[in-house]
């Protein structure tokens, strides 16, 4: 059997790397170290990923890239990398939000998790996160004060929380009952979701495809107010 063959780059966070599913179904992944500058790696580590694989960038049927959140830099790195590839070689793309990265990176005994990420001050980016049959997860996220996110925490079992998430949130979870787990962002995670929805045939806007901020990117922000000023 003759499998498409697939990328899928995870950025989002300050651990990365990039997956690619060969026409034998065999996954590969390389993760990037620690700290490493996306845009000084990622297309090196692509170009050296294919070639060990004995592939060529041409070869690719359809690349999918998880979309935040996540940090401002490594998201428009990916998106632009990704949408790239997919005018240069007429290919579908697939965003795929970070949260449903993080719940199918994890072995959870549910069907459904909450993520709270991008946690800043007194708000954080919540997705309720579900697992459907075919072994994808949907949701809608939605930014949210520490209230909301609270009030609904006794509708699950697991609370997948980032490094910044706030400890009055983590103690309400763990006092209602919830395992609260840091979360994970796997390369081969977005692959598998990637893959599914190729299988699926639902690409999304190659010129509409945008990294997801639940707020005005810091350097936006700084940047428009040298602009005003």
């Amino acid at each position: 059997m003759t499998h498409p063959v697939l990328l899928a780059i995870e950025c989002s966070q300050r651990q990365g790397g990039i997956a690619l599913q060969d026409r034998t179904g065999l996954i590969h992944e390389r993760p990037f170290e620690t700290g490493a500058r996306r845009d000084d790696v990622l297309q090196p580590t692509i170009e050296s990923l294919f070639a060990d694989c004995g592939l060529l960038p041409g070869d690719l049927d359809g690349c999918g890239c998880s979309i935040g959140p996540g940090g401002f830099t490594g998201l428009r790195i990916t998106v632009a990398t990704v949408r790239a590839l997919g005018m240069a070689l007429d290919i579908p793309l697939y965003g795929i939000p970070s949260a449903y990265v993080a719940a199918a990176s994890v072995d959870i005994d549910s069907d459904s998790v909450l993520v709270a990420l991008a946690c800043k001050g007194e708000t954080l980016w919540l997705t309720p996160a579900t697992r459907d049959a075919d072994g994808s997860w949907s949701g809608t996220g939605s930014l949210v004060d520490l209230a909301s996110a609270t009030d609904v925490l006794s509708d699950f079992r697991t609370l997948l929380a980032d490094d910044y998430c706030p400890d009055t949130l983590r103690a309400a979870a763990e006092q209602a009952g919830l395992s609260v787990v840091d979360p994970i962002f796997d390369a081969s995670a977005c692959l598998h979701l990637t893959s599914i929805r190729h299988a699926a045939g639902t690409p999304d806007d190659t010129m509409g495809l945008a990294p997801l901020y639940p707020r005005e990117p810091e350097a936006v922000t700084l940047f428009n107010r040298r602009q005003q000023g």
